[in-house]
């Protein structure tokens, strides 16, 4: 059974209407595992008369489709749209410090074995970070450049003896 969401806001500035329709939907009917249900997101945004090259018709209405592994029972449709929109969290988040200050983008490294584990390192080191970055006690210096630069005195002596390390200081 379809089950419908609308929500009309103003984003970034402009007004947009947002229409959800959720349903339930199989692995073998969508080709993606574990689906249980799929929805279809129509936004209207209001935009600027501006027609381009690559975008003639630009008249501000977006479809997008939604997978889901949670049942309609678990994940309604309202729900479904909320998360649509809080979906920027992760790009803020871990991914804007992955690209720009870790530098993750920039990495040349094309073997998958060893792009593997410096994306490992990379998240560990992160995860490291963010813990030091809540009890830093100088705001300033609350940034994960703050953290590479408190960890590169005496050679990376930290750093390297925080991942060589073969019992924590903390344990009795």
């Amino acid at each position: 059974m379809a089950e419908v969401a609308q929500q009309f806001e103003i984003n970034r500035s402009r007004p947009e209407a947002r229409c959800l329709i959720s349903f339930a939907a199989t692995a073998q009917q969508v080709c993606f595992p574990a689906v249980a249900q799929a929805a279809r997101l129509t936004r209207l945004v209001e935009r600027k008369p501006k027609k381009t090259a690559l975008d003639p018709k630009n008249d501000g209405i977006e479809t997008e489709w939604l997978l889901s592994s949670r049942p309609q029972a678990a994940l309604r449709a309202a729900a479904m749209l909320a998360a649509d929109r809080r979906y920027w969290g992760i790009e803020n988040g871990l991914h804007l410090r992955l690209d720009v200050s870790a530098g993750e983008d920039r990495s040349r490294v094309r073997h998958p074995t060893a792009a593997l584990n410096l994306a490992m390192i990379r998240r560990a080191t992160l995860s490291v970070a963010i813990h030091w970055i809540q009890r830093c006690p100088k705001p300033r210096q609350a940034t994960l450049q703050g953290f590479y630069d408190f960890m590169k005195p005496n050679n990376a002596k930290k750093a390297f003896s925080l991942v060589t390390a073969s019992k924590a200081s903390w344990l009795s």
